[in-house]
């Protein structure tokens, strides 16, 4: 089969891992792009790609690309950030998940300003990945 001597061990055709549907990560939730100041770049996203607006925050613009998932404009303000996040029905659950499989995780955080619980886990590289799970406003 072309390509089947290049899977990572354990992973096969497809790139099916077993055990892989027992993972609380589902998708991919959100792209973050850093930027200085995401209200005032919001605008071109709008205009120029045609992205419309879903919501905003103090410190981030949230735009819907016409395919995947919502890109957030936000200013990490020199902090550590992720490039995207991970979605998960239960945060609180799905942090468990990756401390008993031995990963290095973060602290659970709720925003104060949407309904949205996330936190941070690290791959062995020191890489910094993030998990959210949120609910839908009525």
């Amino acid at each position: 089969m072309p390509g089947a001597a290049s899977c990572p061990a354990g992973v096969g055709a497809g790139g099916y891992r077993p055990g892989m549907s027992d993972s609380p990560l589902r998708k991919v939730d959100t792209v973050f792009v850093k930027v200085d100041d995401p209200h005032a770049v919001a605008g071109w996203y709008q205009d120029t790609l045609g992205w419309p607006e879903l919501f905003r925050t103090s410190h981030i613009v949230v735009l819907q690309a016409p395919e995947g998932p919502p890109v957030t404009l936000l200013n990490p303000e020199g902090g550590e950030w992720s490039g995207f996040n991970f979605h998960t029905p239960d945060a609180v659950a799905a942090r468990q998940w990756l401390i008993e499989r031995g990963a290095e995780v973060g602290e659970l955080n709720q925003a104060p300003d949407q309904p949205v619980t996330w936190f941070w886990f690290r791959d062995p590289l020191g890489n910094r990945l993030e998990v959210c799970s949120y609910s839908v406003r009525a």
